[in-house]
């Protein structure tokens, strides 16, 4: 038999052997370019993760959804948030999240460092002893809402009827004794001595305690597991209703002071920020505080409340 090829098959084999050489040769490409989608693939999701996506603004330390911390326990200023990345933030480009920290110090500090643009459970006066004692840089950009703060009792059904010596409870921060022996000091049931600020005073700067009352100190948000054993307690409304509080046992309400007010609060390191900027656009939008007179969201109406003119 001959062992010559005819050219016609010549041809074929080579072909043939031109497409295995092609495969086996090229095989190690396949890995490359499936870990070249994996990165791809990974890069996408740490940039959409972090919020620097394409829509961020050039230099800007924060994208556009913004991460706002607010104290956990506190059903509304979630709503809150939640209320302004539905209806506000849309309009202005950017999301809301809201982030629950229980642990003060650690959402300012967090505040501080930039992980989140902005923090809102603080007043004036709290920031001041934040800052003073941590020595954190913080700022704040002005006041968004007024937190709802009540007399609250299960054993007499108005503040007048609290009898003499009546012990009462306080939450033990300076800020919150003060604006709890203020709300008393407006309904006629205690004095300061001349020259005291309202909003600093502590039991030593009553002139005259006319109801008599005394006074216990308890830790933020033990005001409604405490009721029971005290004749009343001054606290926030949202501690209450988040903690399934009937509203009749809140026996008195006066307005909230401005004095009070919750803060937008950001690192002063970030004040020039331009998506700081825009978060300014979303959180002082004139239909907020509209919003904050007439919802009747039961996360929110009753405990947060617009800001007042003084």
């Amino acid at each position: 038999m001959s062992t010559t090829q005819q050219p016609g098959k010549r041809e074929a084999d080579a072909g043939r052997d031109a497409i295995d050489l092609g495969g086996s040769g090229r095989k190690w490409l396949w890995p490359v370019a499936a870990g070249v989608v994996v990165l791809a693939l990974a890069l996408f999701l740490v940039l959409k993760l972090t919020g620097s996506d394409e829509k961020a603004v050039e230099g800007s330390h924060f994208g556009n959804d913004f991460q706002i911390a607010y104290q956990a326990s506190s059903a509304s200023e979630k709503a809150f948030l939640d209320y302004l990345n539905e209806e506000i933030a849309p309009d202005h480009g950017v999301t809301i999240k809201g982030v629950g920290i229980e642990d003060g110090n650690q959402l300012d500090q967090a505040t501080a460092d930039g992980q989140y643009i902005a923090n809102i459970y603080q007043h004036k006066h709290w920031l001041k002893q934040v800052t003073d004692s941590t020595g954190m840089d913080l700022t704040a950009l002005g006041e968004v809402f007024q937190w709802s703060y009540s007399v609250y009792s299960t054993k007499y059904a108005s503040l007048d009827e609290l009898p003499k010596g009546a012990t009462v409870a306080l939450l033990n921060d300076p800020a919150n004794t003060a604006q709890a022996l203020w709300i008393l000091e407006r309904a006629g049931k205690l004095t300061f001595k001349d020259g005291v600020d309202p909003w600093a005073a502590t039991e030593q700067d009553i002139a005259d305690n006319i109801g008599g009352y005394k006074f216990t100190y308890i830790e933020y948000g033990a005001g409604p597991r405490t009721l029971d054993s005290v004749d009343a307690v001054i606290d926030y409304n949202m501690s209450f209703v988040d903690a399934g509080t009937p509203d009749k046992y809140r026996i008195f309400e006066p307005d909230a002071p401005k004095e009070f007010a919750g803060q937008l609060v950001v690192g002063t390191a970030y004040l020039d920020d331009p998506q700081v900027a825009k978060l300014k656009e979303v959180f002082f939008d004139e239909r907020v505080q509209a919003y904050l007179a007439e919802n009747t969201d039961p996360n929110l109406s009753g405990q947060l409340a617009p800001v007042s003119a003084d």
